[in-house]
């Protein structure tokens, strides 16, 4: 974004064609760690728009925070900051992500308990509209995830105080080049190939949320393998 409000998007180099149907097998390891959609971790070369939608929730979660959202150091990590997070898939919430191939390494709780979404407590300060609008584009079931048109038209974006036109939006001097920015050690973005295997011995999400009081405090929690 420039001192005149302008936002650019850049950055096409895995972008693809995109038809109906969609390709059968489409390459696996795509999309920066801190940004990449769950159904991507757990394997699957079968997806489609969602998983952009993904990133743009975790870059809605970043604009909120100031910081990445979910900033995992592999992939291991990455999905446990998403589970803690949005909670843990079941197939009630996601049909058929039990047979994902990297979803056979993990442990998973087998009772119910307090195992869901915390994005409305992490972020108190949104409306409604916005915490239901986080949580949808952050849907571990990319089925349930809006599309952008979806989003565009969502309630979120109608409510006060509502967007200046762009005649009256204030400038500033630009900074570029000028201001000390802070240095993110932000994972580079993956090259073409085949996702890493999740197999270094099973993954044990089964205590995930042992401590959720202190989860939502910000304590979080360690995965361990076994």
């Amino acid at each position: 974004m420039n001192n005149r409000g302008e936002l650019k998007l850049a950055d096409f180099g895995m972008a693809r064609y995109f038809g109906d149907p969609s390709p059968p097998k489409m390459t696996q390891l795509v999309v920066t760690l801190w940004y990449r959609a769950p159904e991507l971790l757990l394997g699957t070369s079968s997806y489609g728009k969602p998983v952009d939608m993904w990133s743009v929730g975790c870059i809605f979660g970043e604009l909120l925070t100031k910081e990445p959202l979910l900033q995992g150091k592999n992939e291991v990590d990455e999905l446990a900051k998403i589970f803690e997070l949005c909670g843990i898939p079941t197939e009630e919430s996601w049909p058929g992500f039990k047979r994902l191939p990297n979803a056979k390494s993990l442990r998973l709780p087998r009772t119910p308990q307090t195992q869901g979404s915390i994005i409305r407590s992490k972020f108190p300060f949104l409306t409604g509209a916005g915490a239901a609008l986080l949580t949808s584009l952050l849907s571990l079931n990319p089925e349930r995830r809006p599309s952008a048109a979806e989003m565009l038209a969502h309630p979120y974006f109608k409510e006060d105080p509502r967007p200046k036109a762009t005649a009256m939006f204030p400038t500033f001097p630009s900074k570029a080049g000028q201001e000390k920015r802070r240095k993110v050690a932000s994972p580079s973005a993956p090259q073409r190939g085949q996702a890493p295997k999740i197999d270094a011995g099973e993954v044990d999400f089964s205590g995930i949320f042992a401590g959720r009081d202190l989860e939502e405090s910000g304590a979080g929690f360690q995965l361990k393998l076994v």
